[in-house]
């Protein structure tokens, strides 16, 4: 291959690596952001309060 190909190939794999760090750092950074909304929001009801020692899955106490 010529050197010409050899740089676009370069290019294009650092345009898609590029995209995909900023596609992987949105979806980190919206799920961290609704995993603490939900802790807060859930924190302040009576029902999470029972349950917070509580095994989802089997309903055991940890």
């Amino acid at each position: 291959m010529n050197d010409t190909l050899d740089r676009w190939i370069q290019r294009v794999t650092l345009a898609a690596l590029l995209a995909l760090v900023a596609t992987l750092l949105t979806v980190g950074v919206t799920l961290y952001a609704s995993d603490s909304k939900a802790g807060t929001a859930a924190s302040s009801t009576s029902q999470s309060q029972d349950l917070q020692g509580q095994d989802i899955l089997t309903g055991t106490t940890r």
